[in-house]
């Protein structure tokens, strides 16, 4: 019986993908376009280039953050807010945004 090989991913060598069971997840797709993110520097890039007028005087999150999040949300299939409440809590979307479980 083939079982997929231990992989590392370039973006967080902390992650190793295999099919021995621990923290599952559906989404597991979307590490290949985190991969492809910082292989062009997307992130970065944003992170150096979104500049917006904001008047918020508490925050959690930057703008660049929050933008980058809800990019990796649409493409993970939750393009609504209320729909992707779950997403706190899952071990690969957490990781994905760079972000710990709540």
């Amino acid at each position: 019986m083939a079982t997929l090989p231990h992989l590392t991913l370039d973006f967080n060598r902390q992650i190793k993908l295999s099919n021995d069971g621990g923290s599952l997840s559906s989404d597991t797709g979307e590490f290949i376009f985190r991969e492809f993110d910082e292989k062009i520097g997307f992130s970065k890039t944003l992170a150096r280039h979104l500049h917006l007028k904001d008047d918020r005087k508490y925050h959690v999150h930057s703008n660049e953050n929050l933008l980058r999040q809800k990019i990796y949300q649409i493409i993970a299939g939750y393009a609504e807010d209320d729909s992707a409440d779950q997403l706190t809590n899952d071990p690969v979307f957490t990781q994905i945004i760079g972000r710990s479980c709540t």
